[in-house]
């Protein structure tokens, strides 16, 4: 795993219990995407653009099905035998919550990339 940061500090207006939730999410769905016989690559990249912090979380697993793409953030869906299918649901919704938006790029045999953007925290703001 490769840590990436443009630029200074990132602050945004989110709560960091939840945050840390979303991001372990990923995380690890690109750990398990990835197969045993091929050397596992994740980076994480955090940009900021237009008032607002950009992580990009890139795997070289699997990748996500063309057929399935529009169903990951659906609460059950599952591609993998072990788990309930919510983490995607419940990281979508909480970046929703705090007025971002998640989504995703993927080819299938070459990885995925998912995009978290929520807005900058702006500290000139009371």
């Amino acid at each position: 795993v490769r840590f990436y940061k443009t630029g200074s500090e990132v602050k945004v207006f989110a709560d960091k219990d939840q945050l840390s939730r979303v991001f372990k999410n990923i995380v690890t769905n690109a750990i398990q995407a990835i197969p045993e016989e091929v050397e596992g690559r994740i980076s994480i990249n955090i940009e900021t653009e237009n008032g607002s912090a950009k992580v990009l979380i890139k795997d070289n697993g699997k990748g996500i099905p063309s057929e399935q793409g529009n169903k990951v953030f659906i609460p059950s869906f599952s591609t993998k035998t072990s788990g309930m299918g919510l983490g995607l649901a419940i990281s979508k919704k909480i970046i929703e919550t705090f007025n971002g938006k998640i989504y995703f790029d993927s080819i299938e045999g070459e990885g995925t990339i998912f995009y978290i953007e929520l807005p900058l925290f702006d500290e000139n703001i009371s």
